[in-house]
């Protein structure tokens, strides 16, 4: 009966913890989407309520006034183009470190997740002065995917070494004993069997691009080329802010990774998961 008990005391409690936590990370989200739709005299009368009603000209307001049509278009093309270069680099780098065993394999796979350790923002000031050259010969936006590139590699390769390792070798042996190449057994079978993983670095790597702001705001100075975080900080005054405004502009940011985690949580799960392996 103790036993009993003690289990359904375990079970209420981690009930409670679950809650509190869960309650913690979706009331700021709530509250930003219903404030989004106040008006800026109701949200200072009632800032914690649920709106009188839903103000949808808000947001149109804030994309057509502010042109954020083109900072959307800005963070989703860096996103995608990052998010595809890490992938397809990692996937080759985590194939060739996990299956071609060669004498410093161990030491290659090391070197690239030393960058895990490295503090992204520490690198700020020396990439600035490295990369401030090439804004006048190529698009900014292509000179940011150099540090979004860089420093989601290691992640990335940790995850797909993991993953790869976990693959059996017979089919790889058997497409090479019918003639296929390295390069042909990388395409055909090993990306196809792999997709729950690059789903998971594809994920994460897009969503880092869309929300990352620090360098978006040190390398993208024109208006045209910034990036959708770093056009919410047109909304804050210095005396005063328009927080309906500041507050559809967010929405409109974390809608996009609210939805990819809502629908590819079970893909980002697999992927990570399937490399916590030893290799």
């Amino acid at each position: 009966m103790s036993y009993k008990l003690a289990r359904q005391s375990f079970a209420a409690l981690r009930f409670v913890l679950l809650a509190a936590i869960a309650v913690t990370v979706i009331y700021p989200l709530l509250w930003v989407f219903l404030g989004s739709f106040k008006t800026e005299k109701e949200f200072f009368l009632n800032p914690w309520g649920i709106p009188s009603a839903l103000h949808f000209e808000i947001y149109t307001n804030v994309i057509k006034q502010y042109r954020l049509d083109i900072n959307i278009w800005n963070s989703f093309l860096i996103g995608l183009l990052s998010t595809i270069i890490i992938t397809l680099v990692s996937a080759l780098a985590a194939y060739g470190i996990i299956r071609m065993k060669w004498s410093g394999s161990k030491w290659m796979l090391g070197f690239f997740l030393l960058g895990i350790m490295i503090p992204v923002h520490s690198t700020l000031i020396p990439l600035y002065i490295s990369l401030q050259g090439l804004r006048e010969w190529i698009d900014p936006r292509l000179v940011l995917l150099i540090p979004y590139v860089a420093f989601g590699i290691p992640t990335s390769i940790l995850i797909l070494s993991g993953y790869v390792s976990t693959l059996s070798k017979e089919i790889e042996e058997a497409a090479v004993m019918d003639g296929s190449s390295l390069i042909g057994v990388f395409f055909r079978i090993i990306l196809p069997v792999s997709v729950p993983a690059l789903a998971t670095v594809g994920i994460l790597s897009f969503i880092h691009a869309w929300n990352e702001l620090l360098y978006a705001l040190v390398f993208l100075r024109d208006t045209a080329e910034q990036t959708i975080p770093v056009a919410i900080l047109k909304f804050v005054g210095f005396y005063s802010t328009d927080w309906s405004n500041v507050f559809a502009c967010i929405s409109i940011t974390i809608i996009p990774s609210v939805i990819i985690y809502v629908f590819l949580q079970e893909k980002i799960v697999q992927g990570v998961t399937s490399g916590a392996v030893k290799h």
